[in-house]
């Protein structure tokens, strides 16, 4: 009886104080407002409450209590305020400092602009979470006061006990509650000033940002249109006085504010970095294990790894280069000291990974130009320019443009990279942006001598790095085949040299256009580009009474592309080739045909439903197909239909050996509207699928892989027949490739003009019958002859007969004639 009041003190305090929040009416303590109510029901004089009445009052509370204990919990812990309360004075800080920075500084690097409108993007998106978070505390906080004014006005609360025991009680239980009631009411004061104070700092900062959004968007703009507009003097009339700042001044400032920037966008990046290190780790794990479970068990490892280049040199290497090439996608507009730094990393990386394939010219022009690279993306850096640096850049100019000549004609005369098949493009557009640049700085346009010296060293680094990436790639995956080929009977399928055909034009592909993204953003026309392609796919037009957009059409026809992608990468995996370890057969041959139909399939109907056209239209096109169904595609349509019943009937797969009429081999593919035989000839026959259906049709290797081969063998009349059984029983017992079971069998067949024949029933596997049936008759041979049992051969006695001499006609015939036909 005495527990529960002490469980409803507590709880009740807790949401009391928060009456505050809600009304300052309800400051009131909770006993005036009984005695108030006590009052009341004396002059109303009530009659005595009933236990019921009481049952009730102890149920409400009881409810109560367990609302006020959580209620109160949350009152006790507090709201999580530490982060922002931790992190907003930096955000202060650094809103201060960029703000600074944009208002004394006459004409920052617009790559520069581009950083700082990253970070301020950054900051505006962590600043609106702030504000998200801050309003769900002030929402909470708005739900607890809600649920103490809805105690305030239960009628049963109030509802007093007339034993005077119980009611002496329950006043006791009051005024503990009101002590309570003033403890959490500071608490709760503490708490909504902190996230008031909280809520104003996070706005007016946001408001900051907001406006220096704007600023840096209108400084971009003009930027980019001002950038073929003369910044400076020729480079032959400037003097150091013209420059307020020194070199020393603009670098240290450049530095801190690039500092800056940097420690910023990795804090608030940590993500993408755990990414990265994720991806480098699993990476690495996945090659090594592959290349030491080829070490352990391969036979051939020597030569599997005589097939790699880049895994071969260093594991860590094609790791790092991987990671440092691919991770920068990963982020969203980083900024420049960012990019520059894993650039760097990336072009080091790459020279010590290619460094034994280089020929001796491409070692020097390459360090030469890994050092140019790393002098003009430091004064990249520089937020304004100065003397030294005008003259620096024409000297890194100057060099880059002989580096690139003679890159030129040392690749004309001595190809390296053979794989690189544009190669000499890509240094022919180095050698065209280092002379615009070149000219550009000469004529006094400083920034746009920047962009495009950066712009075309990297062209070639990054083309080189991205080029080795794509090799890395294709000789890990196949790798993964070779470790598992023995030990998976999904990778024991894979064809690798055919999905290498596949995957390095894709490969390739997307590496031209990483490296066309790299080129724009280093020019600084990315997000332009990219701004006017959108522009342009997205506007809409009409044709008649249709309209329609270019991006729903390229939509159309990337899924397409996918969905043939895919099909045909499925059967480079597991319905390619008909040659398998053990003389296994392509079971996956029939299934990959019905994915390859669905995924076709699919890939049509997302294609459709991707690019917004109606279902009506699909209709229309689908009756247009039936039409011409009906008139000349017969032949298609019933080959296309034969394939899914092969699918599904299976009456043949991948590596069975047949006979189609007149015509024998392995069958190679099965299409979705032709199937390929290879003949034993090396031929390759490409039958419709419903020429498999409707001829005769004879698979020896449906149900299993052997074959019955018959011989016949012949001896000599008065040989001992016996021996000569025993002889073939003993040939066929010892010879390794005729199975066991369905067990052989010998027998006299008959008895012939010249021999007697015996013929031999043997079972094999079909792969080696040839082999087999070679060797039984050499060791026939060999020990008829040694055991003196003949085997005879067909042979004639021809008689010649002298005729008699005929006095008419052969009265001239010489003797020499006679003599000659004797």
């Amino acid at each position: 009886m005495l527990r529960w009041p002490y469980m409803f003190i507590r709880p009740v305090l807790g949401i009391l104080c928060l009456m505050l929040f809600a009304n300052i009416s309800y400051a009131q303590s909770l006993s005036d407002t009984i005695e108030k109510k006590q009052i009341e029901e004396k002059r109303a004089k009530p009659a005595a409450t009933p236990d019921t009445s009481l049952s009730t009052l102890l149920s409400n509370i009881e409810n109560i209590t367990h609302m006020l204990n959580r209620v109160n919990n949350i009152m006790r812990r507090g709201f999580d305020t530490t982060a922002i309360a931790e992190d907003l004075p930096q955000a202060e800080h650094l809103v201060s400092v960029i703000s600074k920075s944009m208002n004394s500084r006459q004409a920052l690097n617009m790559r520069s602009m581009h950083s700082l409108q990253v970070i301020l993007l950054e900051m505006k998106e962590v600043h609106e979470k702030w504000q998200s978070s801050l309003g769900d505390y002030s929402k909470q906080m708005a739900t607890m006061s809600a649920q103490i004014k809805s105690i305030l006005t239960d009628s049963v609360l109030f509802t007093l006990p007339q034993d005077p025991v119980l009611k002496q009680l329950y006043f006791a239980q009051v005024s503990t509650l009101d002590k309570k009631w003033k403890q959490a009411d500071t608490a709760n004061s503490n708490i909504l000033v902190r996230i008031g104070l909280l809520q104003n700092r996070v706005s007016t900062n946001f408001i900051n940002i907001t406006d220096l959004l704007d600023e840096t968007d209108y400084r971009i703009r003009l930027a980019q249109k001002e950038i073929w507009n003369r910044e400076e003097k020729n480079i032959w009339s400037i003097r150091p006085k013209d420059y307020k700042y020194s070199f020393d001044e603009i670098m240290e400032g450049s530095i801190t504010a690039n500092r800056r920037v940097f420690a910023y966008y990795y804090y608030y990046n940590w993500d993408i970095q755990l990414l990265n290190a994720i991806l480098a780790v699993a990476f690495f794990c996945w090659v090594t294990y592959n290349i030491q479970k080829i070490k352990k068990k391969s036979t051939d490892q020597a030569g599997i790894m005589g097939n790699t280049r880049f895994l071969k040199r260093s594991t860590i290497l094609s790791t790092l280069l991987t990671v440092f090439t691919l991770g920068p996608f990963l982020y969203v507009n980083p900024p420049i000291l960012y990019l520059e730094l894993m650039w760097t990393i990336q072009g080091i990386t790459v020279t010590a990974l290619c460094w034994p394939f280089m020929p001796h010219w491409v070692r020097k022009s390459w360090l030469v130009l890994i050092v140019l690279y790393i002098a003009v993306a430091t004064l990249n850096l520089l937020l304004q320019s100065t003397f030294a640096e005008r003259w620096a850049q024409l000297f890194i100019q100057i060099c880059s443009l002989f580096i690139g000549f003679y890159y030129f004609k040392k690749q004309r005369e001595e190809p390296y990279e053979s794989e690189i098949k544009y190669i000499r493009y890509v240094i022919l557009l180095f050698i065209v942006l280092m002379i615009v640049s070149l000219g550009a700085n000469i004529f006094g346009r400083v920034l746009l001598s920047k962009l495009l010296a950066v712009g075309a060293i990297f062209s070639l680094i990054s083309g080189q790095a991205l080029v080795v990436v794509v090799s890395i790639l294709l000789e890990a995956f196949y790798v993964n085949v070779e470790a598992n080929k023995d030990n998976s009977r999904v990778v024991a399928f894979f064809d690798f040299h055919r999905i290498r055909e596949g995957l390095t034009s894709l490969l390739y592909f997307a590496a031209g256009v990483c490296w066309f993204i790299i080129l724009t953003t280093n020019l600084n026309i990315y997000n332009l580009f990219k701004h006017w392609v959108l522009n342009f796919l997205q506007q809409e037009r009409k044709l008649g009474n249709s309209s329609f957009t270019f991006s729903s059409i390229l939509i159309f026809f990337v899924v397409i592309w996918l969905s043939v992608f895919l099909s045909r990468l499925m059967m480079y995996m597991f319905g390619g080739s008909s040659k398998h370890p053990s003389g296994q057969k392509n079971r996956w041959g029939n299934a990959v045909l019905l994915v390859r139909i669905a995924v076709l399939g699919l890939g049509i109907l997302l294609a459709f439903a991707a690019s917004g056209i109606p279902m009506d239209k699909i209709t229309i096109i689908i009756g247009a197909l039936g039409v011409g169904i009906g008139f000349g595609l017969q032949n298609i349509v019933n080959n296309l239909v034969s394939g899914v019943i092969l699918a599904f009937e299976k009456p043949i797969q991948i590596g069975d050996v047949i006979d189609l009429g007149t015509r024998s081999g392995t069958v190679k593919e099965i299409g979705l509207r032709a199937s390929k035989i290879a003949t034993y000839e090396g031929s390759e026959i490409i039958v419709p699928n419903g020429d498999l259906l409707s001829q005769q049709l004879i698979n020896w290797t449906l149900s299993d892989h052997i074959r019955r081969t018959e011989l016949l063998i012949g001896v000599g009349y008065g040989t001992d027949l016996r021996q000569a059984n025993q002889i073939l029983k003993d040939i066929i017992a010892q010879e390794k490739g005729i199975i066991a079971n369905p067990a052989p069998f010998i027998m006299v067949n008959e008895l012939a003009d010249s021999s007697i024949n015996f013929k031999v029933y043997y079972w094999t596997d079909i792969d080696v019958m040839g082999s087999v049936k070679s060797e039984v008759l050499i060791k026939i041979y060999d020990n008829f002859n040694a055991n003196n049992i003949e085997i005879p051969f067909p042979q004639s006695d021809i008689h010649i007969k002298d005729q008699p001499n005929q006095p008419t006609s052969n009265s001239n015939t010489s003797p020499q004639n006679n003599n000659e036909l004797q």
